[in-house]
């Protein structure tokens, strides 16, 4: 499961944006409301805030205006949050979650809790008519330059959600762009032509771009099947075998136990051919699948969007 954080500065739309993807069926986790949610379900929390803080539950929300004090609030409170968000996070069983936090990146408590960051982006005028304090807060705020995907909410709602669908376009996986590459560990996803011919690709495990010349042996994905009894079975729907198959596990190692992998064969694509589908070709694409699932997605795009 690839999990996504939205973060952005107060009144920038995260809420908004999080709403229409828990509307598309995407689940999502309000950092904000489910910590105040812990305050009534964990025993016991509300006390060590007042004694970390040394203020009444009621005035709490002076931390705002004392740096000391937010800090002191948090020792106690984010733990129990990365308990909270681990938890539900285990109970998914999904392709791709969503966080909602204005805070997390700048907290390395939660270094790992998500794979990717999406930055929701407004301007300060339009900020401050939804939210009079938007200044007040935004002064406690360190948002990143760049994120790996960002959207601008400076217009109306359709708009908005007008972007959001774009972005859920793009964060489809397109076997015809994504190459392996001989003698090159890792995939990569195409990104143009260069002179020569060249490709320019990046590596989908840290985005470092690479050139590949004419003489680089490239594959993609789109182009590989295996043999089966009834015939060849595209690459997609190979990988969709094996995620139902694995039902919310993951994946063995690609160069661990030859058994663990071809037992994983033997539920996901039990009519392979075993004359012509060797373990070797089933830890290359276990090594693929792991891979996708980690730095891209299982949600493919169509046969239709492949061929256009």
């Amino acid at each position: 499961m690839k999990t996504v954080l939205v973060t952005g500065g107060i009144a920038s739309g995260k809420s908004e944006v999080c709403r229409y993807l828990a509307s598309k069926g995407y689940p999502t986790y309000d950092c904000d409301s489910r910590a105040k949610a812990l305050y009534e379900s964990v025993p016991g929390l509300k006390r060590k805030v007042e004694e970390a803080t040394s203020l009444p539950f009621g005035e709490i929300g002076a931390i705002f205006s004392d740096p000391a004090k937010r800090e002191a609030l948090e020792a106690v409170v984010y733990p129990e949050v990365l308990k909270d968000l681990e938890a539900w996070k285990g109970g998914l069983n999904c392709r791709m979650a969503f966080v909602e936090s204005a805070i997390m990146l700048e907290k390395p408590l939660f270094n790992g809790c998500y794979d990717a960051v999406l930055l929701v982006r407004a301007p300060m005028d339009a900020r401050l008519g939804r939210n009079p304090r938007t200044a007040e807060r935004a002064a406690s705020q360190h948002l990143p330059d760049k994120a790996d995907y960002m959207i601008d909410n400076d217009s109306d709602l359709e708009t908005l959600h007008s972007r959001i669908d774009i972005f859920l376009n793009d964060m489809k996986t397109d076997l015809s762009k994504i190459l392996a590459v001989s003698g090159k560990h890792g995939l990569y996803r195409f990104l143009a032509i260069s002179r020569g011919n060249a490709v320019v690709a990046e590596k989908l495990s840290d985005s470092s771009r690479t050139m590949l010349d004419s003489r680089s042996r490239i594959t993609t994905l789109a182009d590989v099947a295996i043999y089966t009894a009834a015939g060849e079975l595209k690459l997609k729907e190979v990988f969709l075998a094996i995620e139902k198959a694995l039902d919310g596990a993951e994946a063995p190692a690609a160069k661990g136990d030859d058994a663990a992998v071809k037992a994983l064969f033997d539920k996901a694509v039990p009519d392979y051919d075993p004359e012509r589908f060797y373990t070797s070709h089933m830890r290359k694409i276990v090594d693929w699948y792991t891979e996708l699932v980690k730095y891209a997605s299982l949600d493919f795009t169509e046969e239709e969007e492949d061929e256009k």
